[in-house]
């Protein structure tokens, strides 16, 4: 995208925004807030089309990413194919963050990092900190996500069961329960544990289900 004219880069935009009506009806003032997962795969076009956009990228212990994708019943081929063992889950996990790395620095994006273990440990205090990071104004309806939910009737993400009850731990370190699966891939996710500071001992909140 690099010799694209201003003029080409706007009918782009105009696309993208397009496509958005089709999903969501915005108001004046409001910002949106794209969640796609793979928009991680998608950095150096974000910079290219909306060099101004703030970024948030969601981190997590990465076994407990594996987990979690592990025991979804994902309905694309291409996610289920993915995710039908956990090397494969993790040597993707790694190319990706691999990926996002060398791009970031790079493309220096204005990033948060959020944390998903400190977030559900104090929900408040992190959200106001992404409510300043977006330069928007606090709503205190964010504070309760699982009346939001009910309210929407329908979810269509893997994770409509979770998203209806109240912020809570129980999947912090739940990857532990299943350690002795994770013997072959704890090698090739190791650069970023270490990386983000994560260990391989037990955290507070995870139960076994």
């Amino acid at each position: 995208m690099a010799g694209l004219t201003p003029a080409q880069l706007d009918t782009v935009r105009a696309k993208y925004w397009e496509r958005v009506r089709g999903k969501v009806a915005l108001k004046p003032g409001q910002r949106l807030v794209d969640k796609n997962p793979l928009n991680i795969l998608r950095l150096p076009v974000i910079r290219r089309l909306f060099p101004n956009a703030p970024v948030l990228l969601a981190v997590r212990h990465p076994c407990d990413v594996m987990l979690s994708c592990f025991m979804q019943h994902f309905r694309a081929p291409d996610f289920a194919l993915l995710c039908r063992d956990l090397p494969m889950l993790a040597h993707a996990y790694r190319k990706t963050f691999d990926f996002w790395h060398s791009q970031q620095a790079a493309l220096q994006a204005d990033v948060f990092e959020l944390r998903y273990e400190t977030f559900v440990d104090d929900f408040e205090a992190c959200t106001r900190r992404v409510f300043d990071f977006l330069e928007v104004p606090w709503d205190d309806e964010v504070l309760s996500p699982a009346k939001r939910a009910e309210e929407k009737r329908f979810i269509s993400t893997p994770s409509y069961s979770q998203v209806i009850e109240p912020v809570n731990n129980r999947s912090v370190g739940r990857w532990k329960h299943y350690e002795r699966h994770f013997s072959d891939v704890l090698p090739i996710l190791m650069p970023w544990l270490e990386r983000w500071g994560y260990t391989l001992e037990p955290m507070a909140g995870a139960e076994a289900f």
